[in-house]
């Protein structure tokens, strides 16, 4: 589990599209932290803290407000796709002794991979799968280990090894990652064994050719010719 960072919040009183325009213009960023049972706490951070949380907090925080700490789980991150600027992050307020489900994401190993030093590539279909655990003790990420895997194996969910007091939400049998013939060398592969084919029959089709033959030669090898009785001229 990562440092838990802290970020002191200023509450926002004015909500609104325009209310928010004139927050960013003014260098923070609007903050929702929805608290269950309760209405949503509607805060701001600067931008400076703001983008060191998006940067740095993968799963918990602590937001000061007021002389008052929470903990939250980080949210949805809203970013400009265009301009790339922090619009506006939601953050949910957890209990740090309480269960809680929470994706978490899967970080392969291939360094000693059978499969990759054959040639192979890992095709990654499963980035996060989903846990239930205490809030405070939530992981990083799941690491899993590539050191058995033969290229064109798939690695399922119920080999990831989850950390003590961490159960796995997620269906055992959904599939995490494959070991997978890159398709540049899959094609050079069918193009060598296509050629490799050919070159065979070639030979055989040569071998099963006839040869040049005379017309006599030709008769003589035909055995209805061989059998046919000489013309005879009646006397």
């Amino acid at each position: 589990m990562s440092i838990t960072h802290t970020y002191t919040a200023q509450p926002r009183t004015s909500l609104g599209k325009h209310a928010s325009v004139k927050l960013r213009a003014a260098g923070c960023v609007p903050v929702t932290v929805s608290r269950r049972g309760k209405e949503s706490q509607h805060l701001q951070l600067d931008v400076k803290q703001a983008e060191n949380l998006v940067a740095n907090v993968i799963h918990l925080c602590k937001v000061e407000v007021g002389g008052k700490s929470v903990t939250a789980l980080k949210g949805a991150v809203v970013r400009d796709c265009l301009k790339d600027y922090l619009q506006h992050i939601d953050l949910i307020e957890v209990d740090e002794k309480s269960e809680i489900k929470v994706d978490v994401s899967v970080v392969p190993d291939a360094r000693n991979c059978p499969g990759v030093k054959a040639g192979g590539i890992v095709e990654q279909r499963l980035r996060k799968v989903k846990v239930k655990c205490p809030a405070g003790a939530i992981p990083d990420a799941i690491p899993l280990d590539l050191g058995a895997v033969q290229i064109m194996q798939t690695v399922y969910a119920k080999s990831l090894a989850m950390p003590k007091g961490v159960t796995m939400v997620t269906n055992a049998k959904v599939p995490v990652l494959s070991v997978v013939i890159p398709r540049g060398l899959k094609k050079a592969e069918e193009a060598a064994a296509a050629a490799t084919a050919e070159g065979a029959a070639a030979p055989a089709a040569a071998a099963a050719k006839p040869g040049d033959a005379k017309a006599g030669d030709a008769k003589a090898a035909d055995p209805k010719a061989a059998a046919k009785p000489a013309d005879t001229k009646k006397k």
